[in-house]
C-alpha cells in the first residue's frame, strides 16, 4: 500500500513538473535543453532535483523579462527584425538588443570573451 501511495505522490509530481514546463515559451525550452546538455557533459546524470530548480530558474527569468510593450522598435542594434512576441533588451546606451543577438552584443560591444571551463 506504501508503494502505491509513493507511485502516485512521483506521478502527481511529474506530472505538476511537466505542466510548469509546458507553460514556458520556447525559448526556455531552448536554455534549458542547453543546460541539460551542459550539466550531462560537464557535470553528469540530470537529477529531478536539479531539474525542478532549473525550470523554476527559467520561470523567474520569464517572470522578470517580460514587459508588455505595444509600441516597440522596428529592428534591433544589429538590423534584426523585431516581431509580436520577441524579447529583447535595451542597454544604458540606448541598443536595443533582440534576445538571439545577446551573445554578439556580449562580444562585440561590451567587448566581454565568452569561456568555457573544462578539465
Amino acid at each position: 500500500m506504501a508503494r502505491k501511495i509513493e507511485e502516485l505522490i512521483e506521478f502527481q509530481d511529474n506530472q505538476e513538473l511537466s505542466n510548469r514546463l509546458r507553460k514556458l515559451p520556447s525559448s526556455a525550452h531552448e536554455r534549458i535543453l542547453e543546460n541539460i546538455i551542459t550539466q550531462v557533459c560537464w557535470h553528469g546524470p540530470v537529477d529531478r532535483e536539479w531539474l525542478t530548480g532549473e525550470i523554476k530558474c527559467q520561470e523567474i527569468v520569464e517572470i522578470r523579462a517580460e514587459k508588455a510593450v505595444a509600441d516597440f522598435p522596428i529592428e534591433d542594434h544589429f538590423g534584426s527584425e523585431i516581431r509580436v512576441g520577441d524579447k529583447w533588451f535595451t542597454d544604458q546606451a540606448g541598443r536595443v538588443v533582440l534576445e538571439d543577438n545577446m551573445d554578439d552584443y556580449l562580444l562585440e560591444v561590451a567587448n566581454l570573451q565568452i569561456c568555457r571551463a573544462i578539465e
